[in-house]
């Protein structure tokens, strides 16, 4: 069963995907849940290959495939609009050279609204004075942190 296979790597590829925009939007991304069903996914499609009617097969290929268009539809539609890296240039961009910028945890943040969500952490080091900034990688706005 051809259909089998396909959903397999299909879903090899969506967590490829999903484990490739953790590292690029730091780790502030949800998608632990998505990854998770898409590998019960390709467990469920191995498993398939074992005697169940006709019909429930059908079932659960349709459902696998209708989540395989929903998360890369959801995930694309809710990123960031700054990855870590661009992020960094914003607020770097009117220093002068030299500047170190060390990466931090991340941290949670409350916009405007009071929502709190994540948001990227480092400090830039220039001089010997050191700043630490909170970044909103959905607005864009940034602060500096008190010690």
């Amino acid at each position: 069963m051809m259909y089998r296979k396909i959903i397999i790597i299909a879903c090899l590829i969506e967590v490829s995907f999903l484990i490739f925009l953790q590292y690029r939007y730091n780790n502030i991304l949800d998608v632990f849940s998505f990854i998770g069903a898409l590998v019960f996914f390709m467990a469920l499609s191995y498993f398939l290959k074992f005697q169940i009617s006709k019909k429930r097969k059908e079932v659960v290929l349709f459902l696998q495939a209708l989540f395989l268009m929903f998360v890369p539809i959801y995930v694309i539609s809710t990123l960031p609009q700054y990855t870590y890296e661009s992020a960094v240039d914003k607020v770097t961009q009117n220093l002068e050279e030299p500047y170190v910028v060390n990466k931090q945890k991340n941290t949670l943040i409350q916009n405007g609204s009071n929502e709190i969500k994540k948001g990227y952490m480092f400090t830039v080091e220039q001089n010997s004075k050191v700043n630490s900034y909170a970044f909103d990688p959905w607005t864009g706005n940034y602060h500096e942190v008190q010690d």
